[in-house]
């Protein structure tokens, strides 16, 4: 995650993190430099991108291009450009459709050759 602002926004995940008792199972990756970015992208399996209406998506193809199942929102670039659903990633926009496209892609899982592109 590379923001500016936003810590709140930080807090609040991270309590939530302990809440369901999730810590040993997810991390929060804070404004690094490219290197460290690219140590992350390259342990991680899937590649979450919330954010409405981006303009092009640069860490989506970043994700893409390091191999993870990618998750972004249906809106923007990504919508238009750089993500086509159940081929080259996953558009969600509702907590609902993140969810579906979540379950679908752990379930069919993260090596699978649909998931893998």
């Amino acid at each position: 995650m590379r923001i500016t602002d936003g810590w709140i926004q930080v807090g609040n995940l991270r309590a939530l993190e302990k809440t369901l008792e999730i810590e040993h199972r997810l991390g929060f990756v804070l404004n690094q430099p490219f290197p460290i970015l690219k140590e992350w992208l390259a342990k991680s399996s899937v590649g979450l991108h919330t954010m409405w209406n981006e303009h092009f998506g640069i860490g989506i193809v970043e994700m893409m291009s390091a191999g993870l199942v990618t998750i972004a929102h249906d809106s923007g670039g990504p919508k238009s450009d750089i993500v086509s659903p159940n081929e080259t990633g996953y558009l969600a926009a509702t907590e609902g459709e993140y969810e579906r496209v979540m379950v679908r892609a752990l379930a069919e899982g993260v090596d699978s050759e649909r998931n893998r592109w």
